[in-house]
């Protein structure tokens, strides 16, 4: 029972109250469109008791009784209709939003490390097919059991009341085309395993071409990976072709066979008792009439079982999903005193490898701290651990006195600004990209923000200004545009904190001098924490940390450093002879 309720509550999107009160105005709407259905049966056995009894007159007045019925029904139907189709369309389309809503505020608490683990297109699968899956289910399934439970229930009592024998004839073949539809639902949970798997390679290899087409002109390997592509999508269509011919089969012909056998059985049937003077006339084309009604929703019944194995593991996929367990949050309200920052014995790793060891470092309020070091020393990982991407595996860190981990996710992350390396802009206006640092600002305030990070005139250069659409990614505009929007939208946000993940570098001496200029308006008077390679553009930092295989080397202000001889000092000698490099 335990597991009945558990599978419903999957397949409900665990809104099972909303479903069950859905599914109860099913079997209302159900009830009343299937009253023309017996009223019909009715007015045939009216019309034939002249011919079944002669002598005896058209009784008119139970006509009119049958008539008034109709009309009835008519004005109930155009209520129950309206109502039940409203609650219908809105309410499953409802709570799958609902659904998709918690969803997204779901994968907004899950750390980085999620993320970097998992395939983004397996993520599009379930937030795109799995949920559309699960509410074709609920828009399908659940008004056909309705209709199926409404249809025997009347069936049921009208042919009892007629002949039990008949009864008997027509229910007969329905138990025997259930094992079909189990055997196809068997087979549907192999093949359809196939068929997801397909989808979500083909939904990670079509991003993986698009987002990677440019490098693959660059190398000319646009074919030879496409034919890759290709490949995926041909796999997917065996897939779906599989589960059609090897699955679905056995309940759309088999079943369908069976099924019309039934219709035989109760013509074959009823011909024999009326000859032998056991069935009248009239009995005989009222399971004619009905038994037509009955089986074609069980037939439609039967294809929904075969597909049940394919929506459940859908369900399941979702219920997966909010399963994950999100960076735990104490919501103890603490504020942070000021934004100075402290690693109080820190340590962490990306799975079993640990990348930090025991770091203990302060960043002093509004001060200039660059992180310096070879690639893969940790840099970056101290920046996202500030942000609260991961939480460290051992250790504390402390931002303004209290530890991160009892700041809401709002308090921390209002109180910094990111600007990374590789910038990614949204598939909107070019002010909406800008307006991420604040949502309430003004027009004004995002042009007096874009002019700060040099980047107004370029804007007011393009077609529509501001509201010139950028591409998905920021695909539309060069590198350094880019750069300088973030750097607006950092600028807009006015965080107390800010974090430069390498944000100068690969630039053009153009873009590179006037992106330095928007980072200087950018910082002042803020806590600024700078990771950069090219160490003459972090000289004037107040701390310069030298990071080396996840543990600090060195620590100091430029001069110091280079009279100390270390690492420090080396890269700084080596950086000053590349400088006069040159190809010969």
């Amino acid at each position: 029972m335990k597991n009945l309720r558990e599978w419903f509550s999957t397949m409900t999107l665990g809104q099972t109250k909303l479903y069950i009160k859905l599914w109860l105005w099913c079997l209302f709407d159900s009830f009343v469109v299937s009253i023309p259905y017996a009223v019909l049966v009715m007015a045939v056995y009216v019309l034939l008791i002249p011919i079944a009894s002669p002598g005896m007159a058209l009784p008119t007045d139970r006509i009119w009784i049958l008539m008034g019925i109709l009309i009835a029904q008519f004005i109930a139907y155009l209520f129950v209709r309206k109502k039940s189709y409203l609650d219908f369309c809105i309410g499953f389309a409802g709570a799958t939003k609902v659904s998709r809503i918690q969803m997204g505020e779901h994968l907004r608490k899950l750390s980085m490390g999620f993320f970097s683990n998992r395939d983004a297109g397996d993520l599009s699968t379930v937030l795109l097919r799995d949920y559309t899956e699960i509410e074709t289910f609920a828009q399908q399934m659940l008004p056909q059991v309705a209709t199926i439970l409404v249809r025997f229930s009347i069936a049921v009592i009208v042919l009892s009341a007629f002949d039990v024998r008949m009864m008997a004839a027509v229910f007969i073949v329905i138990p025997l085309a259930f094992p079909f539809a189990f055997i196809s639902m068997k087979k549907m949970e192999k093949e359809g395993a196939l068929l997801q798997s397909s989808q979500q390679h083909t939904a990670s290899g079509i991003l993986e071409y698009v987002g990677g087409i440019r490098t693959l002109k660059a190398f000319n390997m646009a074919g030879e990976h496409f034919e890759t592509l290709k490949n995926t999508l041909d796999t997917q269509r065996k897939a779906a072709i599989s589960i059609e011919t090897r699955a679905a089969a056995p309940v759309s012909m088999i079943g369908r066979f069976i099924l019309n056998c039934g219709i035989g059985l109760v013509m074959l049937v009823g011909s024999g008792l009326m000859v032998t003077g056991k069935l009248q006339v009239f009995y005989y084309i009222a399971f004619l009439l009905l038994t037509l009604t009955i089986y074609d929703p069980v037939l439609l019944l039967f294809t929904f079982i075969a597909d049940l194995t394919r929506t459940t593991r859908s369900g399941k996929r979702i219920r997966a999903l909010f399963e994950e367990k999100p960076l735990p949050e104490n919501n103890v309200g603490r504020k942070p005193s000021g934004t100075a920052i402290e690693f109080k014995d820190v340590s962490f790793g990306y799975g079993n490898k640990e990348v930090l060891h025991h770091i203990d470092l302060s960043f002093t309020e509004k001060s200039v701290t660059a992180l310096v070091g070879p690639s893969g020393s940790g840099k970056s990982t101290i920046t996202r651990l500030i942000a609260r991407f991961w939480d460290s595996d051992s250790g504390e860190i402390c931002m303004g006195g209290v530890p991160v981990w009892d700041l809401t996710t709002e308090e921390l992350l209002g109180n910094i600004s990111m600007v990374f390396q590789d910038v990614y802009l949204f598939k909107d206006t070019i002010e909406a990209n800008i307006r991420m640092g604040r949502s309430d600002a003004t027009h004004e305030e995002v042009v007096e923000a874009a002019k700060k990070a040099a980047c107004h005139d370029f804007i007011m250069a393009l077609p529509d200004g501001y509201d010139t659409m950028v591409g998905e990614g920021g695909s539309t505009l060069s590198g350094g545009e880019k750069q300088r929007i973030s750097i607006a939208r950092a600028l807009l946000k006015d965080a107390p904190v800010i974090l430069l993940d390498e944000a100068t570098s690969s630039l053009d001496p153009e873009n590179e001098v006037l992106i330095q200029q928007a980072i200087s308006e950018l910082v002042r008077d803020k806590t600024v924490i700078v990771i950069a390679h090219r160490l003459r553009s972090v000289s004037n930092a107040d701390q310069i940390v030298v990071l080396k295989d996840g543990s600090i080397a060195e620590k100091g202000d430029h001069e110091s450093l280079l009279k100390m001889g270390g690492i420090y000092a080396g890269l700084w000698n080596e950086q000053s002879h590349a400088g006069s490099w040159q190809i010969k």
